[in-house]
């Protein structure tokens, strides 16, 4: 397994044993996540742009958005889609017209996906907005690289006057255990903006994220790769070939 799918499998399998996951539950994950992150001060994964098809995912946003009451993002979904003739079918359930590929002409190559949901939610844990159907596709290449598609229906970034990320993206993230201390350089490069520091590893590790993003008459769509080395041209190829289906 890459050391994407390894992080976040350890980090939301502590909180996460349903794909569907009781309302009461949500709201108490998410103020256990605020609590942590004023005790340490770590900077949480923005979600949005990663999630993944390797784990059962319920993710939480602590950014608070003022617009519409959004204070987290929560997205689901199980990698159930095992071969591409099912994730064709399965597209007719998301109630939308959504465009994958099942090979690039980079060689990235279908692998698995999963169906789920998403939607927002405000301070008191209380959803916020449009629940959107959302689609998650994983392809990988011969090297072990691995990449993700994430399609959704809608945007509760977008509901609440929130401008969704478009276009090409990377940063660095480091991962770190939970009883990690932030040191001078930690505090300074993520002040800077440089780092991305969430916890929840089991050790140290350092990792560039890179991101593609585009709205596709009201579809939202986003690439996410960890340290495949693409770059924008590459990326912005993929998301050609995905649009031209």
């Amino acid at each position: 397994m890459r050391e994407f799918d390894r992080l976040m499998k350890q980090a939301l399998e502590r909180k996460v044993r349903d794909v569907r996951p009781s309302e009461q539950m949500l709201a108490n994950i998410r103020k256990e996540t605020d609590e942590k992150r004023k005790e340490t001060g770590f900077m949480k994964i923005n979600m949005k742009k990663m999630v993944t098809a390797a784990a059962v995912i319920c993710a939480l946003s602590v950014t608070c958005y003022a617009a519409g009451q959004l204070s987290s993002v929560v997205s689901h979904n199980g990698p159930d889609i095992e071969t591409f003739a099912e994730l064709e079918k399965a597209e007719k359930k998301l109630g939308f017209d959504a465009k994958f590929v099942e090979t690039f002409g980079n060689g990235m190559t279908f692998q698995n996906g999963g169906t789920g949901e998403t939607y927002g939610m405000d301070e008191d844990g209380n959803k916020t907005g449009e629940k959107y159907k959302m689609m998650t596709v994983s392809y990988a290449d011969e090297k072990g690289n691995k990449v993700s598609l994430n399609i959704d229906g809608g945007s509760p970034y977008a509901d609440a006057g929130v401008e969704e990320a478009v276009g090409y993206s990377t940063e660095t993230y480091k991962f770190v255990p939970t009883d990690y201390e932030l040191t001078e350089e930690d505090k300074e490069k993520e002040a800077a903006g440089e780092w991305v520091i969430s916890c929840g590893s089991e050790e140290v590790e350092m990792m560039q994220m890179e991101y593609y993003g585009w709205n596709d008459n009201g579809i939202y769509y986003s690439l996410v790769g960890f340290d495949c080395g693409f770059g924008e041209e590459a990326m912005a190829q993929m998301a050609a070939e995905i649009m031209a289906e």
